[in-house]
């Protein structure tokens, strides 16, 4: 737990008096007076009650000014059967995604306090209750269009989690409470029971336990069946593409009203009979292309190929609008700080403005990147205008460039002492052409033969990690970086720096498009 969030939650705890089963009182430092009432809620690892207050008391800081006069408390056991069970990491969670910047997508606590043998949660009280209960008392399966909004909602709170280093493990209707219904669909990710922290990407967990629920568990959870196989195959299971999973079935389930994995042989026979999925609907119309091809790429039984949680909020089933097919500008700028291009793109959700370091997950790439340190490394851009200069720098493992990109590379090369990836693309073909790690200072006193006509000056060496193709239709919804979300990674100007998270996403698509080649997927 980091210092700050260690200091909040010690803000947050509440100086209690237990009156049980009638009342507690909280001294913080005005009085408060909860009186408690019906259980309301009850899972895996604690139950629900509802509680009204009967006096005021001052609030912190970053509580909302409005004071509840309703409220759910969660209380836990300290001590619990499961192994897994970890009432600390859920309140450092709970806590953590409380905060303001989160919202709306997550149930918000006013504190925390606690007895010899239990916590207590304060969170806020929404009494339209789960999704679970919503659908099992809809006459009807939801529309396309309160479906893409709650997804829309529950993915942009899975990258929020994810970016700061919480797999959730555990997403399920009943765990996605109700915060407002149609026509404006709102709703927030609670019960955070087996969310681990991870440490430098990575899930550190037991890999002979599972984690989760039957039905909306992932393949590789139940059977350790995982893209890279013989590579990281026990640790895959327990990445954050299992959310994505879970968040596929949630919404197949609301469109169709009905379980899609009731049971294990169900599951296995989508995994290894590859049973195909099932869209027919009791009521309404049919599926629109759109929303199976979606959720399909949701439940692709191989994590390595399921989308990760920013990817998935540019589908368009979710935003709602198709990304054109404008020409890459091919537009040379001789000043140092040009970085992008003037072809932008407007989404109609925000969620996919940031991404972050922290949620990076190597195992999820393929092995040749998986010794990339994200948190040292620099990343780049290099256009070439046809294939033949890649197919000379394959042959010879060098590049140069203009002496303009060349300062850029080089620099960087050594202020992050040696770590500097490429991503290098080839205009006319609109594909990304291969990946390649800077090993070598910029030589300035030799230039290779092949590239003395071009005028350009100098070289370093390359050690290629890949020299697979990518679309670039694979991976438009990527930005430049986090602060520039509508200026596109494949739009940008030769020697252009990317973030990390950006980088990654485009490992990521690199990492998918091998698994399929091997596969023979088209």
């Amino acid at each position: 737990m980091d210092e700050d969030l260690s200091s909040l939650i010690a803000s947050l705890k509440l100086g209690t008096e237990f009156h049980l089963p009638y009342y507690v009182v909280h001294r913080t430092p005005t009085e408060e007076i909860w009186d408690l009432k019906e259980q309301i809620g009850r899972g895996g690892f604690g139950s629900v009650r509802k509680e009204e207050l009967r006096r005021h008391a001052t609030t912190s800081s970053w509580v909302s000014t409005t004071r509840p006069t309703v409220r759910a408390v969660k209380f836990m056991r300290k001590v619990q059967d499961a192994p897994s069970w970890n009432y600390r990491a859920e309140l450092e969670a709970i806590v953590k995604f409380s905060q303001p910047e989160y919202d709306p997508h997550f149930v918000r606590t006013f504190g925390w306090f606690e007895d010899e043998q239990s916590v207590f949660l304060a969170m806020e009280n929404l009494p339209a209750g789960d999704l679970e209960g919503f659908k099992n008392s809809s006459p009807a399966p939801l529309t396309e269009l309160d479906t893409t909004q709650i997804v829309r909602h529950l993915i942009g709170g899975v990258r929020h989690m994810h970016e700061n280093g919480f797999p959730h493990r555990d997403l399920k209707p009943s765990n996605i409470l109700i915060s407002s219904t149609t026509p404006s669909w709102q709703v927030k990710i609670a019960d955070f029971g087996i969310s681990k922290q991870t440490m430098q990407g990575v899930t550190r967990l037991d890999t002979t336990r599972r984690f989760g629920t039957l039905g909306y568990m992932a393949p590789e959870v139940l059977f350790h069946r995982g893209g890279n196989q013989g590579n990281n195959n026990g640790r895959i299971a327990y990445t954050m593409s299992v959310d994505i999973w879970a968040v596929g079935v949630i919404a197949m389930t609301l469109l169709l009203k009905r379980e899609i994995f009731p049971g294990v042989g169900d599951l296995a026979g989508y995994i290894y009979q590859d049973l195909p999925l099932d869209f027919s609907r009791p009521d309404g119309p049919a599926l629109t292309r759109r929303c199976r091809e979606f959720i399909a790429q949701l439940l692709d039984p191989d994590p390595v190929l399921r989308p990760t949680s920013t990817n998935a909020l540019s589908h368009p089933w979710l935003t709602g609008v198709e990304i054109d097919d404008r020409e890459v500008l091919e537009i040379e700028d001789d000043s140092e700080t040009a970085t992008t291009s003037n072809d932008t793109i407007v989404y109609s959700d925000t969620d996919i403005r940031r991404f972050r370091a922290i949620q990076l997950d190597n195992t999820l790439l393929s092995k040749s990147f998986q010794d990339i340190r994200f948190e040292i490394t620099r990343f780049y851009f290099l256009r070439s205008e046809n294939g033949i200069d890649i197919e000379s720098s394959a042959a010879h493992s060098v590049w140069t460039s203009s002496e303009r990109v060349n300062k850029i590379l080089n620099k960087g090369f050594l202020l992050s002492q040696g770590n500097v990836v490429l991503f290098f693309s080839v205009l006319r073909s609109r594909n990304f052409c291969g990946v390649a790690r800077m090993t070598s200072v910029l030589d300035w006193e030799n230039t290779d033969p092949f590239w003395v006509e071009d005028f350009w000056e100098g070289r370093f060496t390359l050690d290629w990690l890949t020299h697979t193709e990518l679309s670039f239709d694979l991976v438009r919804h990527v930005p430049v970086r986090e602060s520039t979300p509508g200026f596109r990674a494949v739009t940008c100007y030769d020697g252009t720096e990317i973030s990390r998270g950006s980088a990654f996403e485009l490992l990521r698509a690199y990492s998918a498009e091998e698994r399929r080649h091997r596969l023979g997927v088209t």
